[in-house]
């Protein structure tokens, strides 16, 4: 599975659009049931993290869920934000927002495996040596938490996208990543991955497991194998991440 932030954006609009992310992703998880009423969402400082924004991003976010009285803050030390009480017609937005979180996790995997297969080729043909004995060192990061995992997962893909040279297509892996896991954040936050990583908890193992075919086949110069494993590779991503959301679906 992939999962990753992206650096906090600075300028008005830019601003602007990762509040609104950020509210359209929590506002899909409250449709889901991942956080159900009179659940209390986690602190504004593991919600900025999880999307790789700031807190004042966060913060303006849950500004606008309760607004649209989907969610109450209070202060205090027992207090904080919470969603607010079910309302009408909750089954039927579930379903809707499921079949849209379906549509467009397919619409990003099949852009993936349009071009991260390739850039993995290019990175095992093309990439320095030292870049490519960089990427096999990752396999053996510490990974503690499913948030770390998301972090060296991102170096991984990038640093593979980076290695093939071709700015304009690792300009395009960032970006279809970017979009997709800043919104998808939303599904994983929180959620039972038991399903998922069934190695006891063991992100550094699952991480190596997935990754460490691709890298062998970079560092080999083996531009065939790489771009076959990173094939394989994100089919094994959208079928986790199908798994995720069918957790959701059961609740309907």
């Amino acid at each position: 599975m992939n999962g990753e932030g992206s650096e906090e954006l600075t300028n008005g609009t830019a601003q602007t659009s990762s509040r609104a992310v950020v509210a359209e992703a929590l506002r899909q998880r409250i449709a889901l049931g991942g956080f159900g009423p009179g659940d209390r969402l986690p602190p504004e400082r593991e919600l900025a993290a999880a999307f790789g924004v700031g807190r004042n991003t966060v913060r303006q976010a849950l500004r606008e869920l309760a607004e649209e009285g989907l969610v109450t803050t209070t202060l205090g030390r027992s207090g904080g934000t919470r969603v607010a009480p079910a309302r009408p017609g909750g089954d039927s937005a579930r379903v809707a927002v499921t079949a849209g979180i379906r549509a467009a996790l397919r619409d990003y995997m099949e852009y993936r495996q349009a071009i991260e297969p390739y850039a993995a080729r290019l990175a095992a043909e093309r990439g320095a040596g030292a870049v490519r004995r960089e990427l096999v060192a990752m396999l053996d990061t510490k990974v503690e938490d499913l948030g770390a995992y998301h972090r060296i997962d991102t170096r991984f893909h990038l640093g593979i996208a980076a290695a093939g040279g071709n700015e304009v297509l690792s300009e395009a892996v960032t970006r279809a990543r970017a979009e997709m896991f800043v919104a998808g954040n939303a599904l994983w936050l929180g959620s039972d991955w038991s399903r998922v990583y069934p190695t006891a908890g063991d992100f550094g193992l699952a991480f190596r497991e997935e990754h460490e075919a691709i890298a062998f086949a970079v560092l080999a110069g083996d531009g065939a194998a790489a771009e076959a494993r990173m094939r394989d590779h994100l089919r094994e991503s959208h079928r986790q991440f199908l798994t995720v959301l069918d957790q959701f679906a059961a609740q309907e």
